[in-house]
């Protein structure tokens, strides 16, 4: 192993190390944990608290390792090998749209043929401005265009959806404007915007219309809840509403291309919310016996904390191992959270409105709680908790799926 890489892995697992500990420092100082003061203290429970922190530190910290390892082998070593002006003109040329990355290419190999470190720089410099210099695929035009429909999209939006729904102006805000942002983007770069996998995109899109549409109900239904999604959450909301539309319409092409791993990502998240439905309704369900509900409660508790995982981590196996790729592992891993996370978001706050006429209580939890308390748990638990567990799964299952099944002979 060289040592740059070895540095590499160092500094990337430092800074997971360094991220979990900032995240417990901050829910020991600003939000401190429940406990019994007659049986416990706060000092075992922050050390118990720190102890259960070491598992998800070292998922992350397996993940980020293995992405590092895949980056370098297929990047890392011959940027290394670059000096700073041909790293300079490669980042340049990454910002090119396909339909102009021939003319980053050329300058490549312009650039090797420079000698002088003078030199090397001014052409660098003189490239590196000319690709940011670009003129936009569709024209200056037609981005001032779509540059000002979209700023008086936001401020329209925000005016409209506050007087409807009080409380969603930030959401509507923060949800129009990174859409906007990235139809300008799309302006810019894409020759024109096209689904790259037509079923699991509208899947995705339909995800994320039945994920704003139930928070508008939820809003209109208990006005009161507005509390429970102050600004900070609304932008969180719009910007992973967001993100879940941009992926599954105009993916990355670092992502990849393999058509077959959005298949399996959707088909896990569809599996993962059924599975929740199911669970839930028949939880509710007065006709089952006792011995049967301890059963449905061991599984559902099964379901609520291990289905996150597995949404990632199965897809993410089965297109590395089909495909014998890393990548296309990876993709399915994304497409599945893309799918799942504004799916199971609508869906629980859609059980939520309906069993809280039941008994009064928190999806899930089942404790006595205002009805808003359960906006701010589905953004918790469905938008934060699960891409926080799942994440590093879809990147272990990805790799040892890729690796699992041998070459062909």
């Amino acid at each position: 192993m060289s040592r740059a890489r070895r540095r590499l892995e160092i500094a990337t697992a430092a800074a997971v190390v360094a991220a979990w500990a900032v995240l417990y420092l901050v829910v020991v100082t600003t939000a401190p944990l429940a406990y019994d003061p007659a049986t416990e203290s706060a000092a075992k429970v922050n050390r118990e608290f720190a102890l259960l922190l070491t598992v998800p530190t070292a998922l992350w910290v397996t993940a980020a390792l293995t992405l590092v390892g895949h980056w370098w082998s297929r990047t890392g070593v011959r940027l290394f090998a670059m000096d700073p002006p041909g790293r300079l003109l490669a980042a340049a040329v990454a910002t090119l749209p396909d339909d102009r990355r021939e003319w980053g290419l050329a300058m490549h190999a312009e650039l090797a043929e420079v000698h002088g470190r003078p030199a090397r720089w001014r052409f660098a410099l003189s490239s590196a401005r000319a690709a940011l210099r670009l003129p936009p695929l569709g024209g200056w035009p037609v981005l001032a265009l779509t540059t000002g429909v979209a700023a008086v999209a936001v401020v329209a939006a925000g005016l409209a959806v506050d007087a409807a729904v009080p409380g969603l102006g930030a959401f509507a805000v923060g949800f129009v404007g990174l859409v906007g942002a990235m139809v300008v983007l799309a302006v810019t770069r894409l020759p024109r915007l096209r689904l790259p996998v037509p079923i699991p995109a509208l899947l995705v899109i339909g995800g994320v219309a039945s994920a704003i549409t139930m928070t508008m109900i939820f809003l209109h239904r208990d006005p009161a809840a507005a509390r429970y999604l102050p600004p900070a959450d609304a932008v969180f909301l719009a910007a992973v509403l967001a993100g879940c539309l941009w992926i599954a319409v105009a993916a990355p092409r670092s992502l990849g291309g393999n058509r077959l791993a959005p298949h399996l990502g959707v088909a896990a998240a569809l599996v993962l919310v059924v599975g929740q439905l199911l669970l839930i309704r028949a939880s509710y369900d007065l006709d089952i016996e006792p011995a049967g509900r301890q059963v449905l409660d061991a599984l559902a508790g099964l379901w609520f904390w291990f289905g996150p995982a597995a949404v990632f981590f199965v897809p993410a196996f089965g297109a590395g191992w089909v495909g014998r790729s890393f990548r296309s592992g990876l993709q399915a891993g994304i497409w599945a959270g893309i799918a799942s996370l504004p799916l199971t978001y609508a869906l629980w706050l859609h059980e939520a409105l309906r069993l809280y006429a039941i008994d009064g209580g928190l999806l899930w939890f089942g404790d006595g709680a205002p009805e808003g308390e359960n906006l701010s748990a589905a953004v918790f638990w469905a938008l934060r908790f699960a891409p926080l567990l799942g994440l590093p799964f879809a990147v272990i299952g990805a790799a040892i799926g890729a690796r699992a099944r041998p070459p062909v002979a």
